[in-house]
This record gives C-alpha cells, sequence and structure tokens, in this order.
C-alpha cells in the first residue's frame, strides 16, 4: 500500500470526532425533553384551551348582564336596576350577607350562576362624577365596589352594562351626584363584572 494511503486508515480522529458529535447530539435531545417534561403546565398556562375557556366565562358574564336588565312584565325595574336603586353603597366582601333584599336576589343570580361553574366575580359600579366636557373629551368615571370576592386573577375578563337612573328612581346612594337638577336624567352607571377561574 502507498505510505499515504496507510497513514490515514491508521489516523482515528476523524471517527472520534463524528463519535463525539453524535453523543453531543443524543445529549442535547435527552436535555429537551427532561426540559419539556420538567415544565409545569398549570391551568393558568396560557394556551388554546385556556382563551376559549376566557371566552366563554366573558360571553357568560355578558348574557347575565343582559338577562339580569331585562324588566318582567308587569315590573317597572329589572332586578339589575332595582339592585343599583336599591343599594346604599355598602361594599359587601366575600358571601358576607347583603341588604337590601333586591341586592340579595342579585347575589343570589350571580352566586347560583357563576360560583357553581367555578367562577369568581366582583361587581364594580362606575358613575359619572360630572358631565363629561366636549372640548376635551374626557368623562371621568367615578368607582365603587358593590360586590367583592378578591382580587382577580391575570387571566380575568370584564363585561359591563350601562344602567341609566332618572330622578323618579329615587336611587340610595347618596354619594352618586344628580347631573342635571333640571331634567329627568340623573346620571348613568356603567356596571362592571369580572370574573375569572378559581
Amino acid at each position: 500500500m502507498i505510505p499515504r494511503v496507510q497513514a490515514i486508515l491508521k489516523d482515528n480522529t476523524g471517527q472520534m470526532y463524528t463519535l463525539e458529535g453524535a453523543a453531543t447530539a443524543i445529549m442535547i435531545i435527552f436535555l429537551v425533553v427532561f426540559i419539556v417534561q420538567a415544565s409545569p403546565l398549570t391551568p393558568l398556562t396560557s394556551s388554546a384551551s385556556h382563551q376559549q375557556v376566557e371566552s366563554q366565562i366573558e360571553t357568560s358574564g355578558s348574557d347575565l348582564l343582559i338577562v339580569l336588565d331585562y324588566v318582567p312584565e308587569g315590573e317597572t325595574y329589572s332586578p339589575l336596576k332595582k339592585a343599583l336603586v336599591d343599594w346604599t353603597g355598602v361594599e359587601f366582601d366575600g358571601q358576607s350577607s347583603t341588604y337590601p333584599n333586591s341586592v340579595y336576589d342579585l347575589t343570589s343570580v350571580f352566586n347560583r350562576a357563576l360560583l357553581a361553574d367555578g367562577t369568581a366575580y366582583n361587581l364594580v359600579v362606575a358613575y359619572l362624577d360630572e358631565i363629561p366636557c366636549l372640548d376635551d373629551n374626557t368623562t371621568k368615571w367615578e368607582t365603587r365596589a358593590m360586590l367583592w370576592n378578591g382580587r382577580p386573577s391575570d387571566n380575568a375578563v370584564l363585561v359591563s352594562r350601562k344602567v341609566v337612573i332618572h330622578d323618579e328612581d329615587a336611587i340610595s346612594a347618596s354619594f352618586i351626584p344628580d347631573l342635571s337638577p333640571n331634567s329627568s336624567f340623573y346620571n348613568i352607571l356603567d356596571v362592571r363584572l369580572t370574573l375569572w377561574r378559581m
């Protein structure tokens, strides 16, 4: 044989580099598999299914506010407006007893519709503190919690519904100002329902 070919055949460094590369690739694959299996997927981990749950909660909350704002035949107010008119501005923490009865009825509806599915909620009422100025295009909303069940998670959704209050409604919450004393319009309330999975 030619001496140069014999030297190449006796040199094992090329084979060692190949073997080293294959071993490194196998170690990297095992490392990636280990990391993927070790990463916890919690119920709050963002995923397509979690976004679907958020969308479902948002739809349920919106539908619930729409139904509660419906005026039954023979009644003057919807259950939502009746609770807002009777509410004195007291924040009800957790599942403590609420009063007056219209607020209690509203709380019962929320509890039956939401808590059974593992959905927590907060109900906040926002009202206009003054008539918005058309020149600077700003609206100043003041907020007060009506039903409070704790701090929402990062994946909470917010739905709202506006309810117009008139002078003849004789609202109990004295902190909500009459924006137009010379007309029957009293104020507008933005009912904000925050929903999240427990």
